[in-house]
């Protein structure tokens, strides 16, 4: 079902959250106590013959130990944005592992910090693939210095890149206006995008500017022969 509608509805994956956290919370209470199950069998089967017990149980242990430890490793360093959200039930009693230290911890975090933005990203230009026309329904929602980010890549030809990430380094220190970049040289904008790009804006504030002082003198010349 999810081949044969994902394509087409697109809400489809987001509607079976409900129904895939059933199927995930019933396979995981399947394993569980599949192995409670084998250590129990283990138990009765061995209880007389002590040696015998002792063996099978540090062998099935092992196996346990080594299994959740591995599998936990693997979500945490290649999903970590899907393990930083488990619920702390499910990562303190299944998947303990990477919880256990606070550089793992961060890590994790980090990790799942930068899943979310390419993740983001390739949303974006997945569903600017889709409908290109989107880029220009959604430039009016942006903030100026996105907007002005935006044009500057459609002009040098980047219209299906997100310029999110950019935009976010620039409020990371605080500029949140076009009049604040202004002043900025291509140098300093590269640090916070791609030169080419960072040249672009340059000059398109060089543009703006050059085009409010024309207006100024203007204005100028207009009062004084009022005047």
């Amino acid at each position: 079902m999810s081949v044969l509608f994902s394509g087409t509805h697109q809400n489809w994956v987001f509607g079976c959250r409900h129904v895939s956290i059933i199927c995930h919370t019933l396979l995981n209470g399947i394993i569980m106590l599949t192995i409670l199950g084998v250590g129990v069998g283990i138990l009765t089967k061995l209880a007389p013959n002590w040696p015998e017990l002792v063996i099978a149980m540090a062998f099935f242990l092992i196996i346990v130990v080594c299994g959740v430890y591995q599998i936990s490793q693997l979500i945490a360093t290649q999903l970590p944005l899907e393990y930083y959200h488990f619920p702390l039930w499910f990562k303190w009693g299944i998947l303990f592992p990477p919880m256990l230290t606070k550089k793992s911890r961060d890590k994790i975090r980090a990790g799942a910090h930068q899943r979310a933005k390419d993740l983001r990203s390739r949303a974006f230009k997945e569903r600017t693939v889709l409908d290109p026309s989107v880029i220009l329904k959604d430039k009016d929602s942006f903030s100026p210095i996105g907007r002005l980010l935006r044009v500057a890549a459609d002009n040098i030809g980047k219209k299906d890149h997100d310029i999110s990430q950019y935009e976010a380094r620039l409020e990371k220190d605080w500029y949140t206006k076009t009049e604040e970049l202004k002043s900025m040289t291509v140098d300093v904008l590269a640090r916070y995008m791609p030169r080419r790009m960072a040249d672009e804006v340059h000059r398109t504030l060089a543009l703006e500017l050059k085009q409010e002082q024309e207006g100024c003198v203007v204005i100028q010349l207009m009062l004084t022969k009022r005047i």
